[in-house]
């Protein structure tokens, strides 16, 4: 958690970073984010929060919101909780999001759509929460939060889906022992490596 100097407060995932001034200046207040981010911003019309990644610009206007924008994942992701975020395309066009909805950003194009799971965004309060989701996506997920290495050696396993919430602190090995419970797979752990090799 990190508190700005005009008191705005952002939270920080895995391996992301945040730069911004010591003091803002000028008629914008400007962060550039790398990874994925919460933000709590009041609003603020005369000096507009601006967010940059490596792929998207964001104009706020007072709001909670998520930017998800990793450099090695092929697509972005911007979550409106409250208020109001302005989605800056390259081609001039501008998307303004409502509050229940995100945007996923691929090249060029943008979906907006509803927000499938709130509880997601309690990675902030050290909880990740699954919603039905493929454990392809759980272990890409797991890999970034806990830098670890996780090969799968039969990929039918996948596909199946989970549903839960784990706390960050009880650790990867602890949350993968509880979803193969649901699902059994055989797990080795590599330490001197840090490589976790999952098989049927």
């Amino acid at each position: 958690q990190i508190t700005l100097q005009d008191g705005k407060t952002v939270w920080l995932n895995a391996k992301s970073t945040l730069t911004y001034p010591s003091r803002f200046a000028g008629k914008e207040r400007k962060v550039t984010l790398t990874g994925e981010a919460y933000f709590d911003v009041t609003k603020n019309r005369r000096r507009p929060f601006i967010v940059s990644t490596h792929n998207i610009q964001l104009k706020v206007l007072g709001t909670q919101f998520n930017v998800s924008d990793y450099p090695r994942t092929n697509s972005s992701k911007v979550s409106l909780l409250e208020g109001s975020v302005q989605i800056n395309q390259g081609n001039g066009e501008n998307i303004v999001l409502k509050p229940g909805e995100e945007a996923t950003i691929k090249g060029d194009n943008i979906m907006v759509s509803e927000i499938v799971n709130p509880n997601y965004f309690l990675w902030k309060d050290g909880i990740y929460c699954f919603d039905n989701e493929r454990l392809l996506d759980i272990i890409q997920k797991l890999q970034l939060y806990y830098d670890v290495t996780i090969k799968v050696e039969d990929p039918e396993i996948f596909n199946v889906r989970y549903t839960g919430k784990f706390r960050q602190r009880d650790g990867i090995d602890e949350i993968l022992r509880i979803i193969r419970k649901i699902h059994p797979f055989t797990m080795e752990k590599d330490t001197d490596n840090n490589i976790i090799t999952i098989t049927k």
